[in-house]
């Protein structure tokens, strides 16, 4: 996304395009592997949001919850992205609009920052 910015304020639309395309290709990239690690967690280990074999069923609605949400903004930016390059691309939206995106991507990127250490390291019990 640093690089679709960097682009747009050179003026270079279809370099813009491209990497916001880049960016949309690995966030979905993202939501798949999440999506997989949920199914493999409810169908392997039998994780729900009211069920949970290791622990605390609470792990299990506060896990879903968090990374759901998540994936939901995840799933809003991919699709802000494509608003903004077929915009960009056509030339009805400004560098600063491409700016704005990569903001709101980078965002979604700082809470991940967060939700990963509380959700996959701090769960784990030190043995």
């Amino acid at each position: 996304m640093v690089m679709a910015v960097m682009a747009a304020q050179r003026g270079n639309r279809a370099s813009t395009v491209k990497w916001i395309l880049a960016t949309m290709f690995f966030g979905l990239a993202f939501v798949a592997l999440h999506l997989r690690e949920w199914f493999h967690l409810i169908d392997t280990e039998g994780l729900t949001i009211t069920h949970n074999n290791w622990g605390s069923p609470l792990f299990g609605a506060v896990f879903f919850g968090v990374t759901g949400l998540h994936m939901t903004h995840v799933v809003i930016g991919v699709i802000y992205m494509a608003i903004v390059a077929i915009g960009f691309g056509r030339g009805k939206f400004s560098p600063e609009d491409v700016e704005v995106s990569g903001l709101y991507w980078h965002f979604v990127d700082l809470v991940w920052m967060f939700v990963f250490p509380m959700v996959y390291i701090m769960s784990v019990s030190p043995k």
